[in-house]
């Protein structure tokens, strides 16, 4: 019988992101597996296969809908998506994306799994409760804020409860998979995903700076997760000694704190900071390609201890001396001084020296860390190595 999959959430696929590209990993991997996936985002329209676009070989993308958030609205969706389903003959399993509304979840276990029978998955990649929503400490001066980080935290740390009554759950990392079996002992850790044989479209746009140490960073700029300001300490550090340097960024960022950042790293004219927007597909694939070593520079969080960068699997794919900290997972896949480079998190003395012995032997080390980076890429993160796995895992 022909199997289909519907993954739904809050979440617009249509819109680019580390959580649409990991959920179109997911699509080609059981789509090699004869597995057709619908992608549907929490919609008051009545759903049919007219509103979704075939972007892949049996591959399908919701692009006509009403997004709804409302309570009301969310119980339509899920009729809708069950009679949707339903109208397509073939074995049908679901899989929720999570979001920071809760409508969706609680409803979809009651209705889909609950009184419809239906097998439904959860995408078990972060611990909501840990997330960067409110990075900020509880603080007396910030009662509004403080209110909001207690019922963010306290809501999801009851939601837990929930993920026992799930079919089973898709886990990033060995922590979660670890945390998941506490209430759920049906779990399949599938990590960072990525195509390291697709075809990276560049452009002629310069990101680099001829004659200096290039440094690049993507995605999203967030001061807590990213530990970027104990970064640029110790660029400023590396300035002093005389090593120059040019640090990169690129990702969605606030204003204030972008122009923080650029402010910081003043103090060395060695060292520069230089943001170069959010960039689109192509622009970041010519912005990863140009620079010399690309980070992770993430300190100990119980967000980043229960997390799994998607970046590395992005750095991995450029061919490119990557350093990062030892932070979730990252060690079972980087090798120090042979696919790429870690560090102890939050230790400023180790970041600096290993940057230094970077540049100074960067010459002599770049061409085998970087073809041991492609083979990482392939062996560990190719989605197809992953294919067989979720189809069995999926549809038992």
């Amino acid at each position: 019988m022909q199997k289909k999959l519907y993954i739904y959430s809050n979440f617009d696929f249509t819109k680019n992101s580390a959580g649409k590209t990991r959920m179109l990993y997911y699509s080609k991997a059981l789509a090699k597996e004869k597995v057709s996936v619908y992608l549907v985002s929490c919609c008051s329209n009545t759903i049919k296969h007219s509103d979704f676009n075939e972007v892949d070989t049996n591959i399908w993308v919701q692009t006509h809908k009403k997004d709804t958030k409302s309570l009301f609205g969310t119980i339509t969706f899920l009729r809708n998506l069950y009679r949707f389903s339903k109208s397509q003959p073939a074995e049908s399993s679901f899989l929720f994306y999570p979001s920071p509304l809760i409508y969706l979840e609680i409803l979809s276990l009651i209705y889909l799994k609950g009184l419809k029978g239906q097998r439904v998955f959860n995408e078990l990649n972060e611990i909501r409760k840990y997330s960067s929503a409110y990075e900020g400490k509880y603080d007396v001066r910030k009662p509004v804020y403080s209110f909001k980080k207690l019922m963010f935290k306290n809501t999801f740390s009851i939601m837990q409860v929930f993920l026992k009554s799930y079919s089973g759950l898709i886990c990033i990392s060995t922590a979660i998979q670890k945390y998941g079996m506490k209430y759920n002992n049906q779990t399949l850790r599938v990590p960072i995903l990525t195509d390291p044989f697709n075809n990276l479209e560049t452009s002629n746009i310069s990101y680099a700076e001829n004659g200096r140490f290039n440094i690049g960073f993507s995605g999203s700029i967030k001061p807590f997760k990213e530990n970027l300001e104990n970064f640029i300490q110790v660029l400023l550090n590396l300035g002093t000694k005389g090593y120059d340097i040019q640090f990169n960024l690129c990702g969605p960022v606030d204003t204030a704190y972008k122009n923080y950042l650029i402010k910081s790293s003043k103090g060395t004219s060695n060292i520069s900071l230089v943001y170069h927007g959010n960039l689109n597909t192509k622009e970041l694939n010519t912005f990863l390609s140009q620079q010399n070593l690309l980070v992770i520079p993430r300190g100990y969080t119980l967000q980043n201890h229960y997390g799994f960068s998607t970046k590395l699997s992005d750095y991995l794919n450029q061919k490119k001396a990557v350093l990062i900290t030892d932070v979730s997972d990252n060690s079972l896949f980087i090798e120090d001084g042979i696919n790429g480079f870690i560090v102890p998190p939050n230790d400023n003395d180790s970041m600096q020296a290993k940057l230094a012995y970077i540049i100074d032997n960067f010459n002599g080390l770049s061409a085998s860390i970087s073809a041991n980076a492609e083979k990482t890429s392939i062996n560990s993160f190719y989605y197809k190595n992953y294919a067989e796995d979720l189809k069995k895992f999926l549809f038992p």
